[in-house]
């Protein structure tokens, strides 16, 4: 049966049948859906129908499999929610083959270990002096206010070579195209603004002077050499832009929550700094960031659990879903930065495997190594439980999160 012709009741929708469990925990549907429908049709805010993976094993394969492509540049393309970033010509996220490995080649020269090793120093540095006006201002500080997002704005605009205006635009574009909530205009609007402002960031980039480093030049260089071209150059600052600016902010807020309701492991990553990284990566398995990933399109008929995804029809992994699987994961409700298992796919897998894994990781390590070396007392100033979830937005995040020390 074609997803098209499935009856509307067996259908779920995202995100209201998707409600988040207690403390930004995982959605408990995805854990039925898992055991029992792991390949079940979904309607996106869209309007469009899609396939649903939830176990581990499934979303390892559709990532793997070049039969499912992330290439969405064409009209009635699979959507979220509009014509996200996901619709623009020239993004490495929209390419596959050679292209995708020819740019992403380009860009892989600004992920090295000598890159991680600035962008920890830049973090250290921002964030001590956030926490130098933390400290000044009284025993008491909203962490999203005055931590977690302009620690974000600050590191952002060094990597992507941001003012602090831009940065403020380009986090209220992204959040509007992720809104799963939002209207096909607002989504429409945003992406073009966003795609603007990349054209103006590579146009900026190519008219520096001397040897300027940095992703946007990196890209805009190629553009001038003929590696790739301005439309690439361009789509793919784009999707650099929302990459590194506000998703960051949900994993640092609400990985600083978690550290404090797990006392013993927080003392064990302050006392033992090189578990500050197997923090994060536990923090971004554990906690739900965004229900799916984005969408795929099936180029060919596949068949998984007796079901066949019909070619053109498109279908979305959760890697939430996955790294709450029990067929991976040993006790995966359990937050425990010592998991030996190292399978999670928040980053993707396959050839999409997401190059930012290395900044994201680094930047959310060194501000939990910072903050809590600085402020060792550092307690919530609220219950749990009264901490609220911001509104619309795809990845979860506090509302506001206030802290005492």
């Amino acid at each position: 049966m074609k997803i098209v012709d499935w009856p509307a009741a067996d259908v779920l929708k995202i995100p209201g049948d998707f409600p988040p469990g207690p403390l930004f925990t995982v959605p408990p549907i995805l854990a039925e859906l898992r055991d029992n429908r792991p390949l079940c049709p979904v309607e996106m805010p869209s309007g469009n129908r899609l396939w649903l993976v939830t176990r581990h094993a499934d979303v390892r394969f559709v990532m793997n499999d070049p039969r499912f492509s992330r290439d969405l540049v064409f009209p009635g393309a699979p959507r979220m929610a509009g014509d996200d970033l996901t619709s623009v010509a020239g993004s490495l996220f929209n390419m596959e083959g050679d292209d995708h490995t020819r740019l992403r080649g380009v860009l892989s020269s600004c992920f090295t270990r000598r890159s991680a090793d600035v962008w920890r120093a830049t973090t250290q540095r921002h964030a001590h002096d956030l926490l130098d006006h933390i400290e000044r201002a009284g025993q008491g500080a909203d962490l999203v206010e005055d931590f977690s997002e302009p620690l974000v704005a600050r590191v952002a605009g060094d990597v992507m070579g941001l003012s602090r205006a831009e940065h403020a635009t380009t986090q209220e574009h992204i959040r509007r195209q992720l809104d799963l909530l939002g209207s096909q205009e607002q989504i429409t609007s945003a992406t073009t603004a966003l795609t603007e402002l990349a054209g103006r960031l590579v146009d900026r980039a190519a008219e520096s002077k001397g040897g300027a480093s940095g992703l946007v030049t990196t890209l805009a260089r190629a553009a001038r050499e003929g590696t790739i071209t301005r439309e690439e150059a361009i789509g793919t600052t784009g999707l650099l832009l929302m990459n590194v600016t506000d998703p960051l902010v949900p994993p640092l807020t609400v990985g600083v929550m978690t550290l404090l309701r797990h006392p013993r492991q927080l003392g064990e990553c302050v006392r033992g700094p090189e578990l500050w990284p197997e923090a994060v990566r536990e923090v971004l398995r554990y906690h739900n960031n965004g229900i799916t990933n984005f969408p795929r399109v099936a180029v060919e008929d596949v068949e998984r659990h007796g079901i066949v995804v019909s070619a053109g029809e498109g279908i979305v992994t959760s890697a939430l879903a996955a790294a709450h699987d029990p067929r991976e994961f040993v006790d995966p409700h359990v937050f425990d930065v010592r998991r030996r298992e190292k399978g999670s796919v928040f980053f993707g897998a396959g050839p999409h495997f997401c190059l930012g894994s290395v900044l994201a990781t680094v930047v959310l390590a060194a501000a939990y190594e910072v903050l809590f070396k600085r402020l060792g007392r550092l307690r919530l100033a609220v219950e749990p439980h009264e901490v609220r979830k911001a509104d619309g937005g795809f990845f979860a995040c506090p509302e506001s999160l206030p802290v005492t020390w």
